[in-house]
């Protein structure tokens, strides 16, 4: 999920990124054992791109990371790259997130299509469907890698991404500030056990959840994450049959309470200002780091950001990490995880070969612990961790191990169905809309884009 860069940068770096693994314990669909493709294999791209001659190529990688650790990771992934392959270099552009696809989708019309771009099948299977992505061997694959990292890239057994580290989102909590006002961390299981506490903390004079809601991502994931998680694992086909008008969002009732719990979080506790309207997810980092806010929302990404806040405050706070609940059932609630940065290579490219000579490389042992040193993040090559890992890795690993699910799966929501999702919760949040209209506006713009065409 998702990431932005505040601005557009284009340096001449290597790059790299992908997503992870981990072993699921949440109900998954069936998967084939065995991945396919119908393009060329990695060993043809590898000999044909290794032994080829001196000329100079320059691969474009389009990419929306913005965590400050994750850009030094790819600045050192960049330099060993081209030091293994010194005819080849990476030029990386930061492109917003929110007019992502329709960027690359111009470029391609162009003929001007990028090598490499930061995205995920799941998110993107319009692309795929359109033949803009290229499909990859699985026999490029390192064992290493688990298979529930490969299928959260594949659609239909046919795998189109390359993962860098395991991901996944949840609330982040200070230990020390909740046990100060008596609120066990294991309270935050639940989604009562939230509420109540945020009710608790913010009575007390704390802000309970840290604010990056000017950006439109952060606020994704709370309405997907209890989605994916409360929804998704018994409704695999959720997404195909609302886009279809096979299903309607009235049947599902469960939606009911996952609107109401959203809005209130993000509109009674962590907007409790006009200074919190404004904050963007950067922000969001720095005011849980600094003590600021007691709780947030948000992905393993965030680790290396929030430190940064947290040692320039000289804040000795003690961090966890937990679980996005979207129930009362402790057994039903699950982290979100996904493999979270990763890429997949256009095949309207021009530089296929060196492209995927790029993958094969960022599916080495030297380039996980490269990018995990840098990122601070899982990897997704047999789970590297970083060289003197953080305390907070302790809570992603056991999390992942075993109150996790693998959402990429299943199939995901395409094009304008995606973005309306997402596009039409926020507005009725900052309408006032009840759930009842939400799930009405929700219905209005999915009929609209199966009449309409889009």
């Amino acid at each position: 999920m998702r990431k932005t860069a505040s601005l557009f940068l284009a340096a001449v770096l290597s790059l790299t990124m992908l997503a992870g693994c981990g072993n699921s314990s949440a109900p998954a669909p069936d998967t084939s054992d065995e991945q396919t493709s119908g393009g060329q294999t990695s060993g043809e791209a590898s000999t044909d791109a290794a032994s080829g001659s001196d000329e100079e190529v320059t691969l474009t990688f389009l990419h929306h990371m913005g965590e400050q650790g994750k850009q030094d990771g790819l600045v050192k992934l960049a330099e060993a790259f081209h030091a293994k392959y010194p005819n080849i270099t990476v030029e990386v552009e930061f492109l917003s997130r929110d007019d992502f696809i329709n960027q690359y989708k111009q470029r391609v019309s162009a003929d001007n299509a990028p090598d490499i771009i930061n995205y995920r099948p799941f998110e993107t299977p319009e692309l795929i469907e359109a033949g803009l992505i290229e499909p990859l061997d699985a026999s490029m694959f390192p064992e290493g890698i688990d298979k529930n990292c490969i299928n959260s890239l594949s659609i239909d057994g046919v795998i189109y991404g390359v993962p860098l580290d395991v991901g996944g989102y949840g609330f982040y909590y200070n230990k020390t500030q909740l046990e100060k006002e008596g609120i066990a961390p294991e309270s935050l299981n639940t989604r009562s056990g939230v509420l109540d506490a945020c009710e608790k903390l913010l009575a007390a004079g704390y802000t309970p959840l840290a604010s990056g809601y000017a950006e439109q991502w952060p606020e994704n994931i709370i309405i997907e994450g209890q989605t994916y998680t409360g929804i998704l694992p018994n409704n695999p086909t959720l997404f195909t049959d609302l886009m279809s008008g096979e299903k309607s969002f009235s049947d599902y009732p469960e939606f009911l309470d996952i609107i109401e719990y959203g809005q209130k979080l993000v509109g009674t506790y962590a907007l409790v200002d006009d200074k919190a309207a404004s904050q963007q997810a950067s922000d969001q980092y720095a005011q849980f780091g600094r003590g600021d806010a007691v709780l947030m929302m948000q992905g393993t990404w965030a680790i290396s950001d929030i430190r940064i806040a947290q040692e320039a405050a000289g804040n000795t706070d003690e961090f966890g990490f937990t679980v996005y609940p979207w129930c009362d059932d402790e057994d039903s609630n699950y982290m979100p995880a996904n493999a979270d940065d990763s890429f997949m290579i256009s095949k309207d490219g021009k530089h296929k070969e060196e492209a995927m000579l790029f993958a094969e490389f960022c599916l080495t042992e030297e380039a996980s612990k490269i990018w995990c040193n840098a990122s601070g993040c899982i990897g997704a090559l047999n789970g590297t961790l970083p060289d003197g890992a953080d305390p907070l890795m302790e809570y992603f690993t056991d999390t992942l191990a075993n109150h996790a699910y693998f959402f990429e799966m299943n199939p995901g929501l395409a094009g304008q169905y995606y973005q309306d999702f997402d596009k039409v919760y926020i507005e009725s949040r900052v309408e006032g809309a009840s759930p009842e209209e939400v799930i009405e506006r929700w219905q209005a713009a999915y009929d609209n884009i199966r009449a309409t065409g889009g």
